[in-house]
C-alpha cells in the first residue's frame, strides 16, 4: 500500500510539473535537464588529454544506486555518487567523455572466449565466478530519435526501444539494443573508445552518430568492486542534448 502511495504521489508530481511547463510555454518533460554539446574543428577527441576536452564545461550529472536485484546480493552503498559528462560535436559524430571516481580499477585480460552454443536456459543462474565483474559505463538513447515520448529509463519499452553504447573495462565497446527491462541484447557491432584509469579516476570517450538536438541520453556506470553487472549498476535521469 505504501509502494502504491508513493507512485501516485510521484506521478502527480510529474503531472503537476508538466502542467506548469505548458503553461510557462516550455516544453515538457526532461527538458529541464540539458547538456551542451558544442562544435569542435579537433581531431584528437579520441585522446583522454585532448586540448579540446579542457575548454569544454563539464555537466556534473548524480546518479542513481539500482535496488538488489538477487537476493545473494550485498548491500552496496553509493560508491559513485556521479559522472561528469561532456559532449563535442565534430566530423559529423557525437563524442561524449564520461569521468567519475572509482577507487578500485577492474579490469583484466580474458582469455579467448571457446567457440560454445549459445545460452539456452529458460533461468538466468547468477555466475559462480565472483572475481570476474569489471568496471564499464553506457549511453543510452532513443532508437528512433526526433520522437516525443521519452523511453522508459528500465531500457526503453517495445513502441519505444533504445540503442545502448556500451562499454566494458575488460570487453571493450559494443553496441546493444532494448525493447524493455529483460530484452536487452547484443547487436554484434561494436564502435570506437577510449577508457583510461589514473589516480582513482575512470575518464571514458565514445564515439556515437551525431544525434539530433533534443535527443534524451541516459548515463549509466557499472563498479566491478561492488560486483555490478547486468541491470545492478548506477544510472542517470534523462537529460536533453543541445
Amino acid at each position: 500500500m505504501r509502494i502504491r502511495l508513493l507512485l501516485i504521489i510521484s506521478v502527480c508530481l510529474q503531472l503537476s510539473g508538466i502542467a506548469r511547463a505548458q503553461a510557462q510555454g516550455k516544453p515538457a518533460g526532461p527538458q529541464f535537464l540539458s547538456v551542451a554539446a558544442p562544435s569542435t574543428g579537433a581531431d584528437e577527441l579520441l585522446k583522454v588529454g585532448a586540448k579540446a576536452w579542457s575548454q569544454i564545461t563539464p555537466k556534473h550529472i548524480a546518479l542513481n544506486r539500482t535496488p538488489p536485484l538477487y537476493d545473494t546480493d550485498e548491500p552496496a552503498g553509493l560508491d559513485i555518487p556521479s559522472v561528469d559528462v561532456r559532449l563535442a560535436r565534430a566530423s559529423g559524430r557525437l563524442f561524449v567523455q564520461l569521468s567519475w571516481r572509482d577507487a578500485t580499477q577492474d579490469a583484466t585480460t580474458l582469455t579467448e572466449v571457446p567457440n560454445t552454443p549459445p545460452e539456452t536456459r529458460f533461468r538466468k543462474v547468477q555466475t559462480e565466478a565472483d572475481d570476474r565483474f569489471f568496471d564499464a559505463a553506457a549511453v543510452m538513447f532513443p532508437a528512433k530519435p526526433g520522437t516525443a515520448m521519452t523511453p522508459s529509463l528500465q531500457m526503453g519499452d517495445a513502441e519505444n526501444p533504445v540503442e545502448i553504447y556500451y562499454w566494458n573495462a575488460t570487453r571493450g565497446a559494443m553496441l546493444m539494443q532494448a525493447q524493455g527491462r529483460g530484452t536487452t541484447r547484443r547487436t554484434g557491432q561494436s564502435f570506437t573508445a577510449s577508457g583510461t584509469y589514473q589516480s582513482g579516476q575512470w575518464n571514458l570517450i565514445l564515439e556515437l552518430p551525431d544525434l539530433p538536438t533534443g535527443t534524451p541520453l541516459a548515463f549509466a556506470v557499472w563498479n566491478g568492486g561492488q560486483k555490478d553487472r547486468d541491470g545492478r549498476k548506477y544510472f542517470s535521469v534523462w537529460q536533453v542534448l543541445e
